[in-house]
Parts: C-alpha cells; sequence; structure tokens
C-alpha cells in the first residue's frame, strides 16, 4: 500500500516529447521500501522530474503491516544486481 509520495517537478514537458522513466528501490525493511524515480525529457536533454514513494507491505485480512514476501525481496534483489 502506497504510504507517502513525493515529487519535484524540474522542468515542463511539453508534446511532443519523448520521455525516459527510470526507478528504483532504495531503503529496504522487513515490511516496506523506497521507490525513486526519475523523469527525463528527450527534447529537453535533461531531468524534467523526480521522486519517491514508500510501500508499505500490508494484510488486508488483518489489516495491518505485514512483512515484504520472500518472493517480492527476492526480484527486488535481482532487479538492482542487473539479472
Amino acid at each position: 500500500i502506497l504510504h507517502s509520495t513525493q515529487a519535484r517537478f524540474r522542468a515542463p514537458l511539453v508534446w511532443p516529447d519523448t520521455i525516459l522513466v527510470a526507478t528504483r528501490v532504495t531503503q529496504p525493511w522487513p515490511d516496506r521500501f523506497t521507490m525513486l524515480y526519475e523523469v527525463r525529457s528527450r527534447s529537453l536533454g535533461c531531468l524534467a522530474a523526480e521522486g519517491s514513494g514508500v510501500i508499505v507491505a500490508f494484510d488486508y485480512r488483518t489489516l495491518a503491516k505485514a512483512p515484504l514476501p520472500d518472493l517480492i525481496c527476492e526480484r527486488m534483489a535481482q532487479l538492482e544486481a542487473g539479472a
């Protein structure tokens, strides 16, 4: 479940443009992780926006946060390692 998010807009995007969106996981905890985001404009050749979001594992049966599933942790580690 999305705990919090923030964004900083650095340059306006104008149609038509091609953008590149990149994300990575940082600060993994047993029950949450932070994702960082970048949006780059090809026509401007610069960073157009950046942000982050904190995602918390949530059990809807108990209505409480929960540990991240092992499979999710393994996949995040693989992506960060470039696998």
